[in-house]
């Protein structure tokens, strides 16, 4: 599925960012995750459960019906599960058949984040989430902000495009974060063991119209910013401002550093779900900071979305994938697509029948 081969989607042995944890509560929230109705809810004791979405019965969405206790009843007819998915209630008889029960997923609670494991339970490796420490969110000199998501109106794939493509900086983002020269600069890329990284340093280019305000500066600076993919979901990185090389006696004066975090989960086939945090180290104890950025970063934001909702639109309109040119600062994104690929290939392979598990659904 564009981008990717035609077959294929999404791998699955991984763990995916369900939700933040504030958004999922007692009574079910319905979130769709790789073309699967999940049902979020807690326990009474605050543990979270992921529970497939579906009731087997009639197929109301359990995510929209109500948790009794620590079991979740559907709103259409009580068919009741508890929480590890086994069916314990028909009302209108005694026996219950196996075919009542419904999956569960493996759910971890880890930072601000729920993360979820869509695949086989057998291989959900808690060890593989990225470690919060190394990300530095508990790094004291920054100040967070978090808990910010945006429902994605087009296929996954397309936002981890624009997140390892970042010459459409200048372009998409001019009146925001954009910076002058990002597409004359060399890209540095690296890779590891799953992760892969861009770097670009910009040196003598206006200080951005969305920063200057919070730096209280409007002259040349030079710009360092770097983002590492942790695959198979999550973005992270930050993005460093000095004064310029050539101001002289104040040049290379730090003026703050942001750390931005994205995470892309997909939804259905067309849809996915974005959540975004960012830290500072300069304003600390500012509140109005807080509420300044937020409110221009989602500026920034909502140019993605429009361009991801465009190109979706495009593609339904077409009716097909249409051949792409691919140009020189592809590069980092074409290997970000081929490296998902490899993902669900090996998947795949891994497999008796040789389909992935979402095929098989």
């Amino acid at each position: 599925m564009y981008p990717l081969p035609e077959g294929f989607y999404a791998p699955r042995n991984q763990w995916y960012i369900a939700a933040w944890t504030s958004e999922v509560q007692h009574q079910p929230m319905e979130r769709w995750i790789l073309n699967e109705p999940v049902a979020l809810y807690r326990k009474q004791d605050g543990t979270p459960v992921a529970l497939h979405g579906r009731c087997p019965h009639r197929h109301f969405p359990l995510g929209k019906s109500r948790v009794v206790g620590d079991a979740i009843e559907c709103g259409y007819h009580g068919i009741t599960f508890d929480a590890s998915g086994q069916c314990i209630k028909i009302q209108t008889q005694s026996a219950i058949p196996s075919s009542g029960n419904i999956k569960s997923y493996p759910i971890v609670e880890k930072w601000r984040w729920l993360w979820i494991w869509m695949g086989d339970p057998a291989a959900a490796d808690e060890s593989l989430i990225p470690d919060h420490d190394e990300l530095q969110f508990s790094n004291p000199d920054y100040t967070f902000v978090s808990d910010i998501y945006y429902p994605v109106p087009g296929r996954y794939m397309l936002m981890h495009d624009n997140l390892l493509d970042l010459s459409h900086l200048g372009y998409l983002h001019q009146s925001t974060i954009a910076s002058g020269g990002v597409c004359d600069v060399p890209e540095k890329r690296t890779e590891g063991p799953g992760w892969m990284e861009s770097e670009r340093v910009v040196p003598e280019t206006d200080c951005p119209p969305y920063f200057s305000p919070f730096f209280n500066y409007n002259g040349k600076v030079d710009r360092t910013f770097t983002l590492r993919y942790l695959l198979p979901c999550l973005h992270a990185g930050h993005d460093s401002f000095a004064v310029a090389t050539s101001a002289g006696a104040d040049a290379g004066r730090p003026l703050g550093t942001l750390r931005v975090y994205h995470a892309v989960t997909p939804g259905t086939m067309n849809t996915a779900h974005y959540f975004f945090a960012f830290g500072r180290n300069f304003g600390q104890g500012n509140v109005e900071f807080d509420r300044q950025m937020e409110t221009g970063i989602r500026v920034t934001l909502d140019e993605d979305m429009s361009a991801t909702r465009e190109i979706e639109s495009m593609i339904a309109a077409l009716g097909h994938a249409p051949k792409e040119l691919l140009v020189r600062s592809d590069a980092h994104c074409v290997q970000g697509r081929r490296t998902i690929e490899r993902m669900i290939a090996a998947e795949r392979a891994s497999t008796p029948s040789g389909r992935t598990t979402e095929q098989a659904l």
